[in-house]
């Protein structure tokens, strides 16, 4: 149980991590309207977004909510702070260090990473060049995504992953978005790789695919989020070829990334599997059925690739774990009460 003063020190560290690795990183005005909010209404916080000639506004897990310019939260636009485009401008220069050349390679993938593993997306004017996107010019949004560690929150579903000592059951975690799969698989990540004494797991090798900078949260190429001492990471690489590098490089016991379902990930999956490696990955599904109709994650479902589907919902707070399959016979796994 966590006790009253472990709470507000949480409270504190939560807050000064706010105000070190983000609200630095904006101008002056914006950084101090939002030094103006009670931290207790920062708890939840999950996005800032900066819009231009738009208010500026949070999004938590109760909802939206706009900032006036008391720092105040409110439900409805009264007082609220405009942002406008050069403060847009100046917060990306101040983000990339005034050096947004440096950055040039995440912003064409439309976002940069803080330090912290802060992710932040870009919106504005897309340069395209013979089909490729070359830059995003002339920023009107940036949404800075908090990243949070949630120690402990995949407790609940490790007895369904562990298979032995040494091993784990290939696992698919599927969720819609915003229930904390992402969070999860962190978590799981850093559980196989550092061990688990009560359940007398051992340590394995973890190979981590982060094609988005989300699992991991690299920061010129250094995990931001602790993801385990046996764990190699492979930031900003596409799925299909990561997994093959990852292989062929590292010798991991088990491959980890995120979000599965595009064209190339059976093939690069099966790969895996067949070279006697375990996977854990996520998709996106309310449920097993919405999944089948997905070709790539059927072809997988059919081949069995999966021995174990965690389906997570947010009906108890996100990463509430809603049922267990068993990949083989495709039948409800028995959850313990506790």
């Amino acid at each position: 149980m966590v006790t009253e003063d472990e709470e507000v020190k949480n409270e504190i560290s939560f807050y000064n991590m706010l105000k070190e690795e983000i609200f630095n990183f904006l101008p002056l005005e914006l950084k101090n309207i939002l030094l103006k909010i009670d931290p207790k209404e920062l708890e939840t916080i999950e996005e800032i977004r900066l819009r231009a000639g738009k208010p500026l506004m949070l999004e938590s897990c109760s909802g939206s909510w706009f900032v006036n310019q008391r720092g105040r939260l409110e439900k409805n636009c009264t007082n609220e702070k405009v942002v406008f485009q050069h403060e847009i401008i100046k917060a990306f220069e101040l983000m990339s260090q005034n050096s947004i050349y440096a950055f040039l390679e995440d912003i064409r993938n439309g976002f940069i990473t803080l330090k912290g593993g802060h992710r932040v997306g870009i919106a504005g004017r897309v340069v395209v060049e013979g089909g490729i996107v070359k830059n995003i010019k002339d920023m009107s949004a940036l949404n800075i995504r908090v990243s949070k560690e949630v120690r402990g929150c995949s407790k609940k579903i490790m007895k369904y992953i562990v298979k032995n000592k040494n091993d784990i059951y290939s696992t698919l975690i599927v969720s819609p978005p915003q229930c904390g799969k992402t969070t999860m698989l962190r978590d799981i990540a850093r559980n196989i790789s550092n061990g688990i004494k009560s359940m007398s797991f051992n340590g394995i090798k973890v190979g981590i695919v982060d094609e988005r900078s989300e699992i991991a949260s690299c920061h010129k190429g250094i995990a931001q989020n602790d993801v385990g001492i046996r764990t190699d990471v492979l930031d900003g690489c596409p799925k299909a070829i990561g997994m093959t590098m990852m292989l062929r490089s590292m010798s991991p016991k088990v491959i980890i990334t995120d979000e599965i379902g595009n064209s190339g990930d059976m093939e690069a999956v099966m790969q895996v599997i067949n070279a006697g490696t375990r996977i854990i990955a996520s998709a996106h599904g309310y449920n097993i059925s919405e999944l089948k109709t997905r070709k790539e994650v059927l072809g997988l479902i059919e081949q069995k690739a999966f021995e174990r589907y965690i389906v997570l919902d947010n009906s108890q707070g996100p990463g509430t774990l809603k049922e267990v399959i068993d990949g083989i016979t495709m039948k409800g796994v028995q959850q313990d009460a506790s």
